[in-house]
């Protein structure tokens, strides 16, 4: 076995056990990286805030880096703590749209949960499945990556099997075969997806204004919901504390890429006013372009 890391074996579990809130705002104390990354990570961080927020200040990168590092180690510490999460034990979480979620059920044709890599992005589903919806899930194959330390591996690993106890559906990645999802959906049945997933392998994508420039992102969502029927429901949790967080689920059109677009229209509206809430900041010279999306 490889060589244990000290902040994901053991420091993230540990905290999950404490009581209450406090791991949660413990989390940042920690870090999910060490010191040499998270330097890194703080100017990579202000070097793109500025880059698509000029009109910023130096000392407004630099806050928004620090809470952009916070929110990931509390995410990750979500990842050792899903079963507190649904059951609320430390941590409120407040839901709201569900009726747009059940209107959709309600049609027979399967449903999309749209999600982003926005904030603790898996809140959502977790609050959804606390109130006795059942979800699926299909992520790129993260696991198979060979270049994933074994440390990371190990995490993930037990992340998402955490998360698929707490979801009660199946768990596909990209690189299978996708026609169990078609037929689940077919049955009724309901899908969570990431919009802004990224690989370099990827070949059908769709640029989408994004603030002031275009996002490149994927059509397998589109092409999915077109094939099957489903409807599509955006949701994104916003963290009005360290213990109390909030989730939206927001009604779609019914035109697979309206969709799309209005889901990345109401995340270019949270990034604006919480830059630091978007993860992709990393991916932004492969995704993002100065330039607004080609008319044509």
């Amino acid at each position: 076995m490889s060589p244990r890391n000290w902040r994901l074996d053991l420091a993230f579990p540990w905290l999950a056990r404490l009581p209450g809130s406090l791991p949660w705002w413990l989390a940042p104390l920690v870090g999910h990286l060490d010191t040499a990354a998270a330097e890194g990570a703080r100017h990579a961080l202000v070097t793109a805030f500025g880059r698509v927020f000029p009109q910023s200040s130096p000392q407004q990168r630099h806050e928004w880096a620090e809470r952009h590092l916070a929110m990931q180690a509390r995410e990750t510490l979500d990842a050792c703590a899903f079963p507190r999460l649904h059951a609320q034990r430390g941590m409120r979480i407040t839901l709201e749209g569900e009726a747009h979620y059940r209107a959709a059920l309600a049609r027979g044709r399967g449903v999309i949960l749209v999600l982003a890599h926005y904030g603790r992005l898996l809140t959502a589903p977790v609050a959804l499945a606390a109130r006795g919806h059942r979800l699926s899930m299909v992520t790129m194959p993260v696991l198979d990556n060979p270049d994933l330390p074994p440390a990371m591996r190990r995490f993930l690993t037990k992340k998402v099997a955490a998360f698929g106890r707490i979801i009660g559906g199946e768990w596909i990645s990209t690189d299978r075969p996708l026609l169990p999802v078609r037929r689940d959906l077919a049955r009724g049945g309901a899908w969570i997806i990431l919009a802004d997933a990224w690989s370099p392998t990827f070949a059908r994508l769709r640029a989408h204004p994004f603030l002031g420039g275009s996002l490149s992102l994927p059509t397998g969502i589109e092409r999915l919901a077109a094939a099957t029927g489903a409807a599509l429901i955006y949701g994104a949790t916003y963290e009005e504390s360290p213990r109390h967080l909030h989730v939206q689920l927001r009604a779609l059109p019914e035109n697979p890429a309206e969709a799309l677009g209005a889901a990345v229209a109401q995340l270019e509206t949270d990034v604006r006013e919480r830059p630091w809430d978007w993860w992709h900041w990393g991916l932004l010279e492969y995704i993002w372009h100065s330039e607004p999306p080609s008319q044509e």
